[in-house]
């Protein structure tokens, strides 16, 4: 990339908000580490939630969370935390990449999927403006993403502010109710076996690969 490119790249509001999310990024690294030095019994359950919750969505990484017996407040946050990554991380690359100002290579298979996905629910959500959008991130279910809910705030023409708080607020909403069902969930079972929260989250996780595999081979 040209420097005088790269230079105005830098400049831009989108390359502003990469910078704060490649930054954070490294400050949720450093916090593993700290973890891993010195507390390694809590490091293996925020190791578990990360990699859970990235490979298997929210309700997966908030149920690993509990089985692992952290408190509901240390499991939203982090979890939280996780997608506020995503967001700012997907949000930017995208706009930068669909401006023809980063080229983000093989990523940009993984951008151009979560624009169609985008894309196909637009129409819906942008008679309701803001208010859709908040619904749509919100929402329970694992394909309602704040990720692709960030792009379609850029798609319907809102104000970096406006999208960002929005799908954020939605976010943290939609992890707290999924950490208050869970709980329940597995507080219930684990009256009846201590080793059921576990199972649960097997069950989320397998859920996630099967509904996976279904929307690939229905493609």
């Amino acid at each position: 990339m040209p420097e005088e490119t790269k230079s105005r790249l830098w400049k831009l509001s989108e390359g502003k908000i990469l910078i704060v999310g490649t930054g954070m990024v490294a400050l949720f690294t450093l916090f593993l580490l700290f973890s891993w030095l010195f507390f390694p019994d809590t490091y293996q359950a925020y190791t578990a939630i990360t990699v859970s919750h990235f490979f298997f969505g929210r309700a997966a990484g908030i149920s690993v969370g509990f089985a692992a017996g952290l408190s509901s407040f240390t499991v939203v946050i982090i979890n939280f935390f996780i997608e506020l990554l995503m967001v700012l991380i997907v949000y930017s690359l995208f706009i930068l990449s669909w401006n023809r100002l980063l080229n983000i290579g093989k990523f940009g298979t993984w951008i151009e999927k979560s624009h169609q996905s985008a894309q196909k629910y637009r129409p819906v959500i942008e008679k309701y403006g803001v208010y859709g959008l908040f619904l749509f991130v919100w929402f329970p279910f694992w394909m309602t993403g704040p990720a692709v809910g960030s792009i379609i705030g850029y798609l319907m023409e809102l104000r970096h502010r406006t999208t960002l708080s929005t799908v954020l607020i939605g976010t943290l909403i939609a992890n707290i109710c999924w950490a208050w069902f869970l709980q329940f969930l597995q507080g219930w079972a684990a009256s009846i076996d201590p080793r059921a929260p576990w199972l649960i989250a097997i069950v989320i996780v397998m859920l996630v690969i099967v509904g996976f595999f279904i929307r690939r081979f229905s493609r």
